[in-house]
């Protein structure tokens, strides 16, 4: 009864530990559910305890009955997988039904080692050092966050060995009892009260670009990332490496989140709620071509913002399969109101609503004819109170400004050439990018000003809030967009490009209004293509050299050098996968600091395992059975038996003396008689070799 016992602890602690395996992988792909994935890998392991007839038929009952819960339909099923079949002979990637079924095989797989062997310490050690492998390797290079489950997987890992050392070494003292006691007290105790750092999450995510730490003076640096409060702009900031989200199944494009228009000298504040023509968050007019897009997005925190690749998303399921409307129409989100400001902002009635980790999302992206570019008509889309908010320049604003505005867009009639020509001075002229050395301006300075005709080094928001008042100061109606870049291409998930856009990757830039057009976004900001924000449909010379089109590429045809951290958009615009530099994080080392400790404790039951492979598995001869015995010999000196000077006999009595048995001694005469009356060696050396290297390393 008491090992029946033990082999149900020994099973289910397993389990414990292979479930860890389900969020940090399932999570990695398009599936919106876990719970099937734990019932493929637990319920195979519990059935390992029956008979195996009984064990094959719960598996096999196990998988279809989940499969058919989730899926719906079992010939659905079959077809799905044949086709994904298919599709990994020809070269592409696994889909969701071979995923299905490789998952449920592991579990399966699982169950029959955990069968087969127990109790096994070579196996255990496998698990515990595979799972502790696995959520340390998703919780480094995804958005898988392991920090909360690693404490229970380490409590798993340890009782998993304690009862495998129960199961192999019955014992009635308490003392093993008392130290596996006594090790959880103290793993539970340090990682509930050691002193940690603070995460600052909440930090990166509520500064903007230029937060400074010092607010008295405006010194210090803050962090980049995508920050709410922008009345304040300039100052320096350190890069940021923090995951915000994954993107997957789209181009590599800019992601929108909202804009603003009122320009106070210092930054900008909230745009106004204004009655307008346009839709909600809609950014072009219905005569510019739109294509539809879908894109699977996967937050590492959740927001209070939705980023978006084109106009006003359309549509959104949640992964709880809630599916709200975007636009005119507003939908629950789960239990909470949401709706689109007129800048395109999508935002929650309640304030403390967030999205969920998972979206998939879909919107439509714009692309402009160079004939609707061109175009300059009078402005009459926009309302009077749109205009005036769009045009809106601070009565503070130098008047060089406006005089260097005019003198930029002199040889510029229409919207477009007066935006290509204010983006152009930005690169012919003396100005530079940095991130380090960037000014904050004092007292009565205008923030464009000083950017503009003294300091001309600073970032994107520099660049793009200069670009959006000299565009005003011609006449054309600009707003202040802020979102992300595309971020980095991370790999192929699926047969789709996956991005991931980080803290660093925040940006600005602006849009301009072109009538008969609509909202025409502007890439600013010197080191940054626009290849991956304005799609134009081009009506001649289609056959042209990129770089030409490329408003990024100098007059030679090559690249602006420009500092290393600023190199955030080539890599993926040219497909390059980017190399991103990791760190291990704290409980990543507190892993490998665990199983190292958990490799040097059982070090010996090591060793013997890789003895017991390495000779069990060789054909016994006169040379192997000596190298055996020498073998052995060096194991009792290490435990302190005298071998020198002794005769074989007289070591086999005291050893046997010690262990209280006769194995010594059996093997001590098998090995007499093939060295010294040279017989063939007996097979039962092995088996008594093997009793004793287990007595002798235990």
């Amino acid at each position: 009864m008491r090992e029946w016992i033990v082999r149900i602890i020994y099973t289910l602690l397993a389990a414990y530990l292979l479930s860890f395996w389900v969020d940090p992988i399932v999570g990695s792909t398009t599936f919106d559910a876990n719970w099937p994935f734990y019932f493929l890998i637990i319920v195979p392991l519990l059935a390992s305890l029956s008979p195996w007839y009984t064990f094959v038929g719960i598996s096999v009952l196990n998988f279809f009955v989940v499969l058919y819960s989730y899926h719906g339909s079992l010939l659905d099923w079959f077809g799905l997988w044949m086709e994904d079949l298919l599709g990994i002979l020809s070269g592409e990637l696994p889909n969701e039904a071979i995923f299905f079924s490789a998952m449920g095989l592991i579990g399966f797989f699982f169950a029959v080692l955990v069968s087969r062997t127990y109790p096994s310490y070579s196996l255990v050690l496998g698990i515990i050092v595979s799972t502790l492998g696995i959520m340390s390797y998703f919780d480094t290079w995804t958005l898988y966050d392991g920090e909360g489950a690693i404490l229970f997987a380490i409590i798993g890992s340890l009782l998993l060995l304690f009862v495998t050392d129960l199961a192999k070494r019955p014992s009635q003292s308490f003392v093993r009892f008392i130290s596996i006691g006594l090790l959880l007290s103290v793993v539970v105790a340090l990682a509930s009260i050691s002193p940690t750092l603070e995460g600052d999450w909440s930090d990166r995510i509520t500064t903007s670009f230029r937060n400074n730490t010092d607010e008295g003076n405006g010194s210090g640096t803050g962090r980049v990332g995508y920050g709410v409060n922008d009345e304040e702009l300039g100052g320096p900031f350190e890069q940021d490496d923090g995951i915000v989200f994954i993107a997957r199944g789209v181009p590599a494009r800019y992601w929108r989140i909202e804009a603003k228009a009122i320009y106070t000298g210092k930054g900008w504040i909230e745009t106004p709620v204004l009655d307008s023509e346009f839709k909600r968050g809609q950014l072009v007019d219905s005569n510019v071509d739109t294509t539809p897009e879908q894109a699977l997005l996967r937050f590492d925190r959740r927001q209070t913002f939705v980023p978006y690749g084109g106009e006003y998303p359309q549509a959104a399921e949640t992964e709880s399969g809630t599916e709200f409307l975007v636009g005119e129409i507003e939908e629950s989100f789960p239990n909470e109101t949401i709706f689109i400001r007129p800048t395109g902002k999508i935002v929650f009635n309640n304030d403390s609503q967030a999205t969920p980790r998972t979206i998939q999302l879909r919107y439509s992206v714009p692309a402009f004819s160079e004939a609707q570019l061109a175009l300059n008509r009078d402005i009459t889309t926009l309302t009077d109170e749109e205009k005036q908010a769009y045009l809106q320049l601070p009565d503070t604003l130098p008047e060089r400004v406006r005089e260097l505005a005019l003198e930029i867009t002199a040889d510029s009639e229409t919207p477009n050439e007066k935006a290509k020509a204010v983006q152009a001075y930005f690169r012919n002229e003396d100005f530079k990018y940095d991130t380090e050395d960037v000014a904050k301006p004092e007292g009565d300075t205008d923030y464009v000003d000083q950017f503009l005709f003294d300091t001309q080094l600073g970032y994107c928001d520099n660049f793009s809030t200069s670009a959006a008042v000299l565009l005003r100061a011609n006449g054309v109606p600009t707003r202040w967009v802020k979102g992300f870049t595309m971020g980095d291409a991370r790999g192929v998930i699926q047969g789709e490009t996956e991005y991931t856009i980080r803290n660093r990757h925040a940006h600005s830039w602006i849009e301009y209004f072109i009538e008969g057009a609509g909202w025409v976004p502007l890439e600013p900001t010197l080191s940054f293509s626009e290849s991956n924000l304005l799609q134009i449909e081009r009506e001649t010379d289609t056959d042209s050299d990129p770089v030409e089109n490329d408003p990024q590429a100098s007059q030679d045809g090559n690249t602006p050098n420009r500092p290393q951290q600023d190199l955030l958009i080539d890599d993926v615009s040219t497909g390059d996968v980017a190399q991103e530099s990791r760190s291990i994080p704290v409980w990543g080392w507190i892993v490998i600091a665990f199983i190292s400790a958990v490799i040097i404790w059982n070090r010996k039951i090591i060793e013997r395992q890789i003895m017991y492979l390495w000779w069990m598995n060789r054909p016994l001869t006169d040379s192997s059975l000596v190298s055996m015995h020498r073998y052995l010999m060096k194991r009792l000196r290490a435990n302190g038996f005298k071998v020198e000077g002794r005769t074989p006999s007289e070591l086999a009595k005291e050893v046997d003396a010690y262990y209280e048995s006769n194995d010594m001694m059996r093997l001590t005469h098998l090995f007499e008689q093939a060295v010294y009356a040279e017989q063939a060696p007996n097979s039962k050396y092995k088996e008594y070799w093997k009793i004793m290297i287990r007595r002798i390393m235990s």
